[in-house]
Formats: structure tokens, C-alpha cells, sequence
């Protein structure tokens, strides 16, 4: 999330200011923006190689996340047009807006991990963990993956 709202305040300062009467500031604000996007890749993969199980799950995530990723470079072509310079209101907009989007959507998806996390917990100390290792059976816990009552997901 952090990184996300870093890059939004670069979307906002490349939307606000005068162009192109402050070169400075222009060039300026897309530091924020660059950093803001690059550094949550790296915790948006951990997230996914953590919470998706069993393995097979896990890769296809993962090629799922980065094929998705690719379409960024068809989407910043588009949206970025050569009619709107030097301001770009619809590449920073949409920049702005997708930061947004992404950082409502971390919120979202934190809150229900923790919902199903409790749920889990709720549930092995009502019923006890060896009744439900014993209505399932280890190797059947082991196929459901991230669906077994024992899995908790990684915040």
C-alpha cells in the first residue's frame, strides 16, 4: 500500500503542476511514481507464492501475475497520447487512478484474509485439531492447499 500511495502523490504532483513551465518539478514527480510502482512488485509475488497452494496453484499465479504485468506496456502506449503533451491528463489520470484502485483493493484483501484467518482459528479451537485432522485425513489436507482449515494466510 505504501508504495502505491507514494506513487499516487507523483500522479497527483504531475497532474497539479504548470507544464511546461517547471521542467524541475515535471522531471521531479516521476521519481515518486517510479519508485511507488516498481517497489510493490516485489511483496505483490511474495504475497502470491505465500497464500496459493498446493504448488501447482502457486504457478499459475505467478504466471497469471506477470502476464497481467505485461499488459502494461500495451496500456502505457495507449494511454499516454501525443495530443495531450506536455500535461498527459489521461496516462497520469489513469496512473492516478489505477494507484487508487490498488490500494482499495490491498485494504479489501487484507480484511478478508484476516476474516478467514479468525474463521480458520475459530474453527480448529472449537473443534480441536485432531478431530479435524481425523475428518479429513492427512493426505486429503494436503490436497486442498490454501482450502484446508489448517492454512493461514500470510498478511
Amino acid at each position: 500500500m505504501a508504495g502505491f500511495s507514494i506513487a499516487a502523490i507523483g500522479f497527483i504532483g504531475q497532474l497539479v503542476i504548470p507544464h511546461p513551465g517547471l521542467p524541475g518539478l515535471t522531471y521531479g514527480f516521476l521519481f515518486p511514481v517510479a519508485a511507488g510502482l516498481y517497489c510493490p512488485f516485489i511483496q505483490i509475488v511474495c504475497w502470491i507464492g505465500n497464500n496459493l497452494a498446493p504448488s501447482s496453484k502457486r504457478a499459475v499465479g505467478m504466471a497469471l501475475l506477470i502476464s497481467v504485468g505485461n499488459f502494461g506496456g500495451i496500456a502505457g502506449s495507449n494511454i499516454f497520447l501525443a495530443s495531450e503533451k506536455p500535461k498527459y491528463p489521461t496516462g497520469f489520470g489513469t496512473g492516478l487512478g489505477i494507484s487508487i484502485a490498488a490500494i482499495l483493493m490491498a485494504i479489501v484483501l487484507r480484511i478478508s484474509c484476516q476474516r478467514e484467518n479468525k474463521r480458520r482459528r475459530d474453527m480448529i479451537e472449537q473443534e480441536g485439531e485432531d478431530a479435524i485432522r481425523a475428518r479429513y485425513g492427512e493426505q486429503q489436507l494436503l490436497e486442498m492447499g490454501d482450502k484446508s482449515p489448517f492454512f493461514i494466510y500470510t498478511l
